[in-house]
């Protein structure tokens, strides 16, 4: 687990400021004093963020949370564990690693591999959904992970001790319990939530965040 305050002001000794000390006096005072958002979205925006109240928190995803997954096909999950569907050899390769098929079972190797051709370009169902909502979705291509990535990549701190405005922490987080695989972007509150917005038109993003 991986988690920076990024949002706390550098003093004016320091000779850096993330957030200006009046904007973050403001944001103080609205978002942790009245408990209110105080979102300055951009003029102007080409994709949104959305901030979704969980535990107290605020976790962040890129893309509204609320629509459905869309799940590879089986090709695609195959060859992404570099199985080569054009030839048998491989097909059987993936049958016995992937869906353990017994070379010793009744049916015949060529029979599993012609049925597993028939749903190559279906969306992968049983355990191939759930392996890759387990891995890739919660890892890559889920909302959470996606947000993770994409602020990850930005530079919303200059990593400078601070002794200015402490408006709270976002949380960069890779697996929040052993056994979860769960990436995601947390911020612990309102204010955090306003904060990464004026960082976030500072860097002319286009995003707009989005409280849900």
């Amino acid at each position: 687990m991986n988690r920076r305050n990024f949002l706390t002001l550098a003093g004016a000794s320091a000779g850096s400021f993330l957030i200006p000390a009046a904007v973050a006096r403001r944001i103080r005072e609205v978002c942790l004093g009245n408990r209110q958002p105080l979102i300055l979205a951009p003029a102007s925006h080409s994709f949104d963020l959305y901030a979704q109240e969980s535990y107290g928190g605020y976790l962040l995803h890129f893309g509204n949370p609320e629509e459905e997954p869309e799940y590879p096909t089986l090709r695609d999950f195959i060859e992404n564990r570099v199985f080569d569907t054009s030839k048998d050899k491989s097909l059987r390769d993936y049958l016995i690693n992937w869906r353990s098929y017994d070379e010793n079972s009744c049916e015949p190797i060529k029979d599993a591999i012609d049925g597993l051709k028939q749903f190559l370009d279906d969306p992968v169902d049983g355990y191939e959904r759930s392996h890759w909502m387990e891995w890739d979705f919660e890892m890559h291509h889920g909302t959470l992970p996606k947000a993770y990535h994409y602020l990850d990549e930005l530079p919303l701190d200059d990593f400078l001790d601070s002794d200015g405005f402490d408006l709270g922490s976002l949380s960069f987080i890779e697996g929040d319990r052993p056994g979860s695989n769960l990436t995601y972007v947390e911020a612990d509150s309102l204010a955090v939530i306003a904060g990464l917005q004026h960082r976030l038109n500072d860097l002319d993003t286009g995003a707009r965040i989005v409280i849900c």
